[in-house]
Order: structure tokens, then sequence, then C-alpha cells
């Protein structure tokens, strides 16, 4: 399968949670080079572990680092995939350190009982499965993350990544008006897959995103609705939605809209310059609904929106 942007797809996830062999496999699928972090430790990090010591933030910094020059490396020639633990915030910040736009974590999901059955079944695994516990207790789960549960098949694993990450866009726009058209093709030309919508009233606004799309030649793998339960779909989860309309009512009618087809962990972005009182107000509501959202004022008018625009975020970190 050939992808059309170069991506570095991180594996992560508690030691025996199978990063190693759904990594490998991803890569062979994708075609393209497999690292595992585990190789890249130096030596006394690895006498720890196996004395049983848990290492250090310290210990562990120069480690990451080191990944995140071969992720940068890589990135000149191709995509890679890179299995790493990356249990904490911190961790995954440094690892992705300058290519954000350009990475893709996949997050392994297992309960403590199910990993702990199977590292006692490997002999060839370095660390014991006592230090397992003190994994889990660090473990802060990324919201950025792809995660799929271990209890499948590495297969059904791998299918279910690639269906998800490689065959589905990275951001969505709502809304295409003069800055909403913009902005997607500014997005395009820099690397990202999109999916846009426009709605479609018979006789008024018909086929749009498609018309947009068939018209710029750097939206050719961009997606175009005017379907709203399709556009949604055709997101990566979390999902990253920003909405290109007029500010007041119509942003609420906008959520509204969306609220049956949005999940849990997905971010609105409200590119309209809203008054920052109904901005609060819109957070409060889909904070109660496990939604993030963000009010973002957009400068710089049509060109500054294609070319490079002024963008004022304010909303959950």
């Amino acid at each position: 399968m050939e992808l059309k942007n170069k991506k570095i797809f991180f594996v992560m996830g508690v030691s025996g949670c199978g990063k190693s062999t759904i990594g490998e496999l991803l890569a062979k699928d994708l075609s393209i080079p497999f690292f595992d972090g585990d190789d890249f430790h130096p030596k006394e990090n690895i006498q720890k572990m196996t004395s049983g010591i848990p290492l250090t933030d310290e210990d562990r910094l120069g480690w990451l680092n080191r990944l995140n020059s071969l992720a940068k490396n890589q990135l000149k020639k191709n995509s890679c995939v890179i299995v790493c633990s990356a249990l904490k915030n911190k961790y995954r910040y440094n690892l992705s350190l300058e290519i954000e736009a350009q990475t893709k974590w996949i997050h392994l999901v297992g309960s403590f009982n199910q990993i702990s059955k199977r590292m006692q079944s490997r002999s060839d695994h370095f660390m014991p499965s006592n230090l397992l516990k003190s994994q889990f207790e660090i473990l802060e789960n990324p919201t950025n993350a792809f995660e799929v549960n271990i209890s499948l098949t590495p297969k059904e694993i791998v299918n279910k990544i690639k269906k998800e990450l490689i065959n589905k866009s990275e951001f969505g726009l709502f809304g295409l008006g003069v800055m909403g058209k913009s902005l997607s093709r500014n997005l395009a030309k820099n690397g990202f897959k999109i999916s846009m919508f426009n709605r479609h009233v018979d006789g008024i606004e018909e086929n749009i995103a498609v018309n947009f799309k068939n018209k710029h030649t750097e939206l050719l793998n961009a997606m175009a609705f005017d379907d709203l339960k399709e556009f949604v779909d055709s997101i990566q989860t979390p999902r990253k939605i920003m909405l290109m309309v007029n500010a007041g009512k119509t942003i609420d009618y906008v959520i509204e809209d969306l609220l049956p087809y949005i999940s849990e962990g997905d971010t609105l972005i409200d590119g309209g310059n809203s008054n920052y009182k109904n901005t609060k107000k819109r957070s409060a509501f889909l904070k109660s609904k496990n939604i993030f959202f963000i009010g973002t004022g957009v400068s710089g008018g049509e060109e500054g929106a294609l070319k490079g625009p002024s963008i004022m975020p304010g909303g959950s970190k």
C-alpha cells in the first residue's frame, strides 16, 4: 500500500502488549521500515531493566531523543513504524518534537491480567513481569492516539489501524465559504489529508465540496461531502473538525447537527471569530459530553487563509 504523505507511526503501550509484533506486521503491510525502540536503549538502561530496576525519566531522556532523531531522519526518505512504550505525555512530546504533524500514535490497550499472562509465557522478554505494575501506574493515556484492544488477532489489529489511519482523513473542514476553501487548500498543500463538507440545498447549494475539490489539483487526495454522517465517519478518531461558518446561532445549530455523529474525545474548533462569552458557554456544554471545544480567531482574509493565517485559539488545553 502506497502512502501519499510521509508519516511516523508510533506504536505504544505497556510492555508485553504486542507492540513489536503489530509494528512489524504494519510496516510489512505498508512496505515501510520498522524500528523497535528497545534496540536503541543504551546498555545501562538494559542492565537496569534486566535487574528489575525501573528506569527514571533521566534514564529515558537520551533514549527518547535518539528515537526522535531517528524519526526525523527517516522522514527525509520515507514513512516508518517505531514501537516504543511512550507511557507519559512528556515522553510522547519528546518523541514527536518538531514532527508533530507527521506523527501518528497507535495505543495497544489491554488489562493488567491479560498482559501479565502474556509476559509470563514469554521466556525471551528481558523485562520481568513484576515491573508491569509500575508501567500501568505511570501510564498516562494519550488523547490523540488511535486505541486498539489487544484481544483482537494481530491481523485484525493491523487491518483496523490501516482502515482508520491510512484510509481516513486527518482533519475535517465544515463550511466552504471563502475562508473555509482557502484553509482547505492550505492544509492540503502542507501534506494533510482532509475531509471537506458543505451543506446541500436543492437549487441553491449543490455539489459545492465536490466541485471545489475537482477545481484544485492540491485537493486530489482530499475527500468531499455534502452528507454529514459520511463526512464525520471519514475522519480519523479522535476527530478534529473545524467549523468555518458565521458566528452566532449558526454555530449552535451546527454543533447540534454534529452531536449525533461525533464521539467522546473528539475536538470541535469554531473558526468563526465568535464572542468569547459564547465560546465559554459552548465549551462548558460540550465538556459535559466529553467533547473538546476550541474557539479560534482566524485573521488575514482569503489570502492569509491560503498562505498563512493568524490563528488565535482558546479552550481545552
